[in-house]
């Protein structure tokens, strides 16, 4: 029988189930600000220049980033799960972002990785990159 798909489903995450305390999920912001949309940043900045050239979205547009990708976890489902030992799992959300500006007509495929250290731990965002 499927588990119920909410917040407290227990760990391991599986396909296709939202992720596991995602109404509790950290770490967006600091991600996004100090990596993801850090074109200065020795490897995020190719991840920055994706967001930019991709999508338009640049460091000032970070909240509106932050809440697509925080509105999303709560309802697009994992689409992949490995173990991370001894560091628990990660789970992979695929959240759909609209572009901004010029962009603004393209939507594309945001892939957001977050690690959940164990079973009383919040998902923490650890990466997050366009994948057109």
């Amino acid at each position: 029988m499927p588990r119920a798909s909410n917040d407290d489903t227990p760990l391991p995450p599986v396909v296709g189930e939202r992720l596991p305390r995602g109404a509790e999920a950290f770490g967006v912001r600091d991600k996004l600000a100090g990596y993801s949309l850090d074109l200065t940043h020795r490897d995020g900045g190719a991840k920055a220049h994706g967001f930019e050239r991709i999508l338009g979205i640049e460091i000032a547009d970070i909240g509106y980033l932050e809440g697509a990708i925080q509105t999303a976890v709560l309802v697009i489902p994992v689409s992949s799960v490995r173990e991370n030992p001894p560091w628990g799992h990660i789970c992979v959300v695929m959240v759909p972002v609209r572009g901004l500006g010029e962009k603004r007509g393209r939507v594309v495929a945001v892939r957001t990785v977050w690690e959940i250290a164990g079973e009383q731990h919040r998902p923490r965002l650890a990466n997050a990159y366009c994948k057109p």
